[in-house]
């Protein structure tokens, strides 16, 4: 049973819901969302500015609540991703819509940021935000994946905020037999 199919969205006073026949999407502070394609074995009911979702398959139901959830926040706070990059020789630039990574590789690496995310470089850290949970957070994944972090030395590699203090080292070789 799926607890999140069960969980009642509350709109916040800012955000305008449009629920029509087979999709819904959002107005806030930050703009217009995305339209969500809602299949038709699945119920969005909208009363007194709280929104749920019934279905016999609670597990579409509850994955079509965290969706819907995640359009408000989206048009009403936006998403945040932050990325860390820790390494002796590692750098960040953001040019021109690019962004510029030296990666202790024999080139540079270049991402080119989409339009609809905003991009900012704080020394060693990468702050992205945007609408959309699933662009910003892709995004991250794809800056991540350009030099993972490193299973046998600490600090090496890119990381997610808070990520380095979960990551287990695995020992080395051992001289010893």
């Amino acid at each position: 049973m799926s607890k999140i199919a069960d969980r009642i969205i509350s709109i916040p006073e800012k955000v305008k819901i449009n629920l029509g026949k087979g999709v819904i999407f959002a107005e806030g502070p930050l703009g217009k969302s995305e339209e969500l394609i809602i299949p038709s074995n699945l119920e969005v009911i909208n009363q007194e500015n709280k929104l749920s979702t019934k279905s016999a398959n609670s597990a579409l139901a509850g994955t079509y609540n965290s969706l819907i959830s995640n359009l408000i926040k989206g048009v009403a706070e936006g998403h945040e991703s932050i990325i860390e990059v820790k390494g002796v020789g590692y750098k960040i630039f953001l040019k021109e819509g690019k962004l510029e990574f030296s990666l202790g590789k024999s080139h540079l690496n270049y991402v080119s940021i989409p339009d609809e995310l905003e991009v900012k470089v704080e020394s060693n850290k990468v702050i992205i935000r945007g609408k959309n949970k699933q662009k910003v957070t892709s995004f991250a994944a794809a800056i991540r994946g350009l030099r993972l972090p490193s299973i046998y030395k600490k600090d090496k590699g890119i990381y997610y905020l808070g990520e380095a203090e979960t990551i287990k080292l695995r020992p080395g070789k051992s001289l010893n037999k």
